[in-house]
């Protein structure tokens, strides 16, 4: 379990300390910056539609055939997950649904989703922390890093985080998702980010060697000035085809 907690860990402040390197070709902002308000900052049925910003590049995109399954629509569920919901998402009924990006985590007896109190552990906040975040009390507009979902295989340890960057706090604001993964390659000459249509858009995706904490696969897009990453960490035998198949597209 501990050791399962701290690959998790070490996941999530690789997404971080990569936005840490300095930036050469953004000056720091004049004044503060000033996030939205937070009691406002909902997702709104009307808002998603599936229309977010892509990779903003024009080379080829690759069809992953990854999370091919139909996708949920949540007004046809017996029971519906909150539409009203934060950016962060939301947990309801063993699973994990985000309408700010369009995709639901469903959790199963071999695949679960953290708590706050395990997302908490992992990410070395605190329980109430986690819970600011995830319901509103602070946005992710004002955070460098946010950590919005942990599901993990109960046997091997393979997981899926679920993070939000803000480039902004990086002073990095015009940063696209590819730029974003772009980092994550400079220590790998043959890795290369493509990218991939996934979950309904096209997303950026990059895949890098095992170094011990498992085999990574990172899918990264921008939505409303935020770079929302999903990184697959697979272990022993599993495979990105079986984790993938836990995620889907959310129309709500």
């Amino acid at each position: 379990m501990q050791s399962r907690r701290n690959r998790i860990a070490a996941v999530i402040l690789m997404t971080g300390l990569l936005l840490g390197l300095p930036a050469c070709s953004e000056s720091e902002p004049e004044e503060k910056y000033v996030s939205p308000t937070f009691n406002t900052e909902v997702v709104k049925p009307s808002e998603n539609g599936g229309k977010q910003e892509s990779t903003e590049s024009k080379e080829e995109i690759v069809d992953t055939d990854l999370s091919k399954g139909e996708p949920i629509n949540a007004s046809e569920m017996e029971e519906p997950p909150t539409t009203d919901t934060t950016i962060a998402g939301s947990y309801e009924n063993g699973s994990y649904y985000n309408p700010f990006v369009g995709f639901a985590i469903q959790g199963d007896s071999e695949w679960k989703l953290y708590d706050a109190a395990g997302v908490a552990e992992a990410t070395g906040l605190t329980e109430d922390e986690v819970n600011d975040l995830w319901y509103g009390v602070v946005s992710p507009y004002s955070v460098k890093t946010m950590t919005c979902a942990i599901a993990y295989k109960r046997d091997t340890g393979s997981n899926l985080v679920v993070s939000y960057i803000n480039p902004k706090m990086y002073y990095m604001q015009n940063m696209t998702a590819r730029e974003y993964l772009e980092l994550s390659a400079r220590a790998y000459p043959d890795v290369e980010v493509q990218n991939v249509e996934y979950l309904g858009q096209v997303y950026a995706a990059i895949a890098l060697p095992d170094e011990g904490e498992g085999r990574r696969t990172q899918f990264a897009i921008r939505v409303q000035d935020l770079i929302v990453v999903l990184t697959y960490t697979m272990q022993g035998d599993d495979t990105l085809e079986d984790a993938a198949d836990h995620v889907t597209k959310l129309i709500v």
